[in-house]
């Protein structure tokens, strides 16, 4: 027990939440033995987003993911019903299912040939008079996870079956999620099929921080801001200085967002915009909010719902930590529900130039990521700054918000990082 206890103090005495200078200690991004712990004490205790409704919406569609080191089948079965199962036979311990997503009535276990029905239930065992007449099937169906919940057709699962409520893990960030779907008249979105991945030689809270990270974004991707003045869109001075505008946001239960601010002025708001060009869309916007309401939807949001999921304005981020230095990142470009077709796909064109795989953003992060993994390594000083802003953040409705350059979002993701890895 004494050892456990000094672990675990040693654990949350990486993360100095000091008021006047918010610093990290570089081993959280190297240590071995800390990030299979993060996989136990994060990963495989909290909610962790799994998958949108719209990737499996037909009875028999499946998909496979990972969390933590768990494998899982998110599955819709006939019932009309979605639900989370342990990719594991119950038998002999084999995956029963060994495709990233597809299409089945059943799943069966290569091994001995036992037969699941995609609700879990045990439908056929090979052999089966091995086994005596009154075995009883219904108590060996495949394993659901403790908890699961399908929140406006996002999908998240607890592995813990105790532990604060999925409305209390959500509170914190609901909001900003209602604005995100509100940019359709349905309030809803549709993932399109396969996501873009890429993976990076890094800690899978590099990617956490990034997104949010509203400081790097005129250094780091300074090439496309040039592309941008060549191709007469923007001059460098005018992509700076929107990345100056908008505040940086920390919320409680490690949640955060990068935020610019909206209007109704369609020279200025992408929502705006797209409503004053098609006026059916227009129409159906003011018909389901008000101005009030709009003015919070314009706004451009980058949404961190911790710890594994980024809501962008063109897609779904989700983060898969596969070892301490390796991570899996995986995109998902979404359509907006009920809109005019051309907008979804200035959407998509939009994505691809940016976040796409030959996109110009996306290399310029994977390549920080890459030399942040290297240079932590590095001995003499070990830990590493988040305090930008911290002196001047101000406390909004239990929100940390600073500049849009300040670390508040990253401030909030470590700092309950550090309550469960106390916990671990």
């Amino acid at each position: 027990m004494a050892v456990r206890e000094e672990t675990l103090r040693r654990y949350a005495e990486l993360v100095a939440d000091d008021p006047r200078e918010f610093r990290v200690h570089g081993s959280v991004y190297t240590d071995p033995d800390l990030f299979d712990a993060e996989l136990r004490a994060i990963f495989e205790r909290t909610w962790v987003y799994v998958g949108h409704e719209s990737e499996v919406p037909a009875p028999g569609d499946y998909k496979t993911v990972l969390v933590g080191t768990q494998p899982l089948i998110v599955t819709r079965h006939e019932d009309g019903r979605l639900y989370a199962l342990y990719n594991r036979c119950r038998h002999r311990g084999a995956v029963v299912c060994r495709q990233e997503r597809g299409h089945s009535n059943f799943f069966r276990c290569r091994y001995h040939n036992w037969v699941y029905a995609n609700n879990g239930d045990l439908i056929g065992m090979a052999q089966s008079t091995g086994y005596p007449d009154d075995f009883d099937r219904s108590r060996y169906g495949l394993t659901p996870v403790p908890r699961f919940e399908n929140y406006r057709g996002l999908l998240f699962v607890s592995l813990a079956p105790e532990g604060p409520s999925f409305a209390e893990h959500i509170a914190p960030v609901r909001r900003y999620i209602e604005y995100w779907l509100g940019r359709s008249p349905a309030e809803a979105v549709e993932v399109s099929l396969p996501p873009h991945r890429y993976e990076y030689p890094g800690n899978w809270k590099l990617q956490a921080e990034n997104g949010t990270d509203g400081y790097h974004g005129n250094y780091v991707h300074l090439s496309w801001q040039r592309v941008l003045a060549l191709a007469r869109e923007a001059t460098v001075e005018e992509s700076q200085h929107y990345r100056q505008s908008g505040s940086a946001r920390g919320l409680a239960g490690g949640h955060g967002l990068l935020e610019r601010p909206g209007s109704l002025n369609p020279n200025s708001s992408w929502t705006a915009r797209m409503m004053h060009r098609y006026p059916d869309y227009d129409a159906a916007m003011r018909r389901r909010f008000t101005d009030e309401e709009l003015m919070q939807i314009s706004a451009r949001r980058n949404i961190f719902v911790f710890p594994n999921l980024f809501l962008f304005e063109t897609h779904f981020r989700v983060i898969v930590p596969k070892a301490v230095d390796r991570t899996e990142v995986a995109l998902y470009v979404y359509a907006l529900k009920d809109v005019p077709e051309a907008i979804n796909q200035g959407r998509f064109r939009g994505h691809e130039r940016f976040f796409g795989p030959a996109g110009f953003g996306t290399p310029d992060d994977i390549e920080i990521f890459t030399e942040v993994q290297t240079g932590v390594r590095a001995r003499g000083q070990e830990w590493l700054l988040l305090n930008r802003g911290q002196h001047r953040e101000r406390v909004e409705d239990g929100e940390w918000v600073g500049h849009t350059t300040d670390e508040a979002p990253q401030r909030a993701l470590y700092r309950q990082w550090r309550r469960l890895m106390a916990d671990a």
